[in-house]
């Protein structure tokens, strides 16, 4: 589908996406301490729930009581999610909780689909017996997940949403490229993110699900053309349920 990933990965849009490389390898020797990666953890959960309202001030001195840390740990964390989109720096005036907007949604929408499909292509050209059965078992997790989530209706279906993801990364993890992994994961927590400001129905998370299984058999049957554009099509009908939602 996509012969030269780098002729995308250099465009425009994707610079905007360029310093996302300071947080692309964690297990580099400059990781921050135990107590910073802890605090960064614990702030990106916290936003990827929502429990800041998006434009919200950020407080250091709040976030550092909140996390049982000091000033240090939460700075660095605060760079660190900003690299990835989720806080934002205003100059010298701190730190907001990232803004929440339709345009932004179908901008991240849109890269993901440019890099997924060819990752998921490359993954299917390269990818083994391990990889076949990674995307297997990830896709039993997840029906677990949904039939926990059915039977308890109320409660907010973390496990589904992480399993949604493992999936997602399942299939494209033998694309040959950590960075285009990198890239895809902070764009797909970013799609997350908007979901959690969204409310999908039973009948639409169900509709994911089948798309989920429509995606994993044209992956284990090689059939790399059907496997992509049951991607883009799983991606931009996510978004366009989820852009209905947050106009409602």
């Amino acid at each position: 589908m996509h012969d030269r990933i780098g002729d995308h990965i250099f465009s425009a849009e994707i610079r905007t996406y360029a310093k996302l490389d300071t947080v692309m390898h964690r297990d580099s020797a400059s990781d921050p301490p135990s107590s910073q990666l802890r605090a960064y953890e614990q702030l990106r959960l916290d936003l990827m729930n929502g429990f800041f309202p998006p434009s919200s001030k950020l407080q250091i001195s709040a976030l550092a009581e909140r996390y049982d840390t000091s000033v240090g740990p939460i700075r660095e964390a605060l760079s660190h999610l900003d690299a990835e989109g989720l806080v934002s720096k205003r100059g010298q005036r701190g730190y907001w909780a990232a803004e929440i907007s339709t345009v932004e949604f179908e901008e991240v929408s849109r890269l993901r689909v440019i890099l997924e499909t060819d990752a998921l292509e490359r993954s299917i050209l390269n990818g083994d017996l391990d990889w076949e059965s990674a995307i297997v078992g990830a896709m039993h997790r997840v029906k677990s997940a949904l039939a926990s989530a059915q039977a308890n209706p109320n409660a907010v279906p973390d496990t589904l949403i992480q399993q949604n993801r493992a999936f997602h990364m399942a299939l494209i993890a033998a694309c040959g490229s950590r960075r285009q992994i990198d890239f895809i994961t902070t764009l797909y927590d970013q799609t997350e993110r908007f979901r959690r400001r969204s409310s999908l129905d039973e009948k639409e998370v169900q509709q994911e699900f089948e798309e989920h299984q429509q995606l994993m058999n044209a992956a284990l049957a090689r059939d790399a053309k059907t496997a992509c554009r049951l991607l883009q099509g799983h991606i931009l009908e996510y978004r366009s349920r989820v852009t209905s939602a947050l106009s409602a």
